[in-house]
């Protein structure tokens, strides 16, 4: 493995009485990513969760670049950016205002948080720039996707963990999140995607699929 990636080793998990995955192994290095695919339940959210450090694994261990990710690692959480499902964005804030705030929590204590033009920026390269004052609350299901997208343009992170990217996107947002990867991957970074949805990217991906026969 380079000294850029990320790797599984025999990774199980169990929830309830139902095992997910057991002996999970992949690697995946700076310039690559994983799909992951599989039905509702399979444990793709689950593993995301477990990667990211979020949960602990039954078995096994994450690598990143040549060592054993340890949880509450600076350095780690410097280096990847998870972005679940459903995104915490606040409902009272405007869209601008959601995006600076999350901008903060990404970077940490200590930092000043993103400057007004890169946000503008973010938000003009996804598309909502018009949007920026708007209420979160008023946007569409597709616009508050777009914002997510907005975060992976302004919060530069070479590890990405995504769950459903795609979701309610149209055809252009879903072209949108194959240049954002694209460019991602050509600058060195890797990603893991839990996806339902088909979308081009310039670099085929490695797939694992989750659930009866995994």
């Amino acid at each position: 493995m380079s000294a850029g990636g990320l790797q599984a080793r025999a990774l199980g998990c169990t929830m309830g009485h139902r095992k997910l995955f057991e002996a999970l192994h992949f690697t995946i290095d700076a310039g690559q990513w994983l799909m992951l695919a599989g039905p509702n339940g399979s444990g793709k959210s689950t593993l995301l969760r477990i990667l990211a450090g979020l949960m602990s694994p039954e078995s096994g261990e994450v690598w990143w670049r040549g060592a054993p990710r340890k949880a509450g690692d600076p350095l780690w959480h410097a280096s990847v950016l998870y972005q679940g499902h459903a995104n915490g964005w606040k409902e009272q804030l405007s869209t601008g205002e959601n995006l600076a705030m999350q901008a903060g929590l990404d970077q940490g204590a200590g930092t000043s948080g993103a400057s007004m033009q890169a946000i503008d920026s973010a938000l003009e390269r996804v598309g909502l720039a018009r949007q920026r004052r708007l209420a979160f609350a008023r946007l569409s299901a597709g616009q508050r996707r777009r914002l997510g997208l907005a975060r992976l343009v302004l919060i530069r992170r070479p590890l990405w963990l995504l769950d459903e990217p795609t979701t309610a996107l149209d055809t252009d947002g879903q072209q949108l999140f194959g240049e954002l990867l694209d460019a991602h991957l050509d600058a060195g970074g890797c990603a893991v995607i839990a996806t339902h949805l088909p979308f081009t990217a310039a670099r085929e991906p490695q797939a694992l699929r989750l659930g009866k026969g995994q």
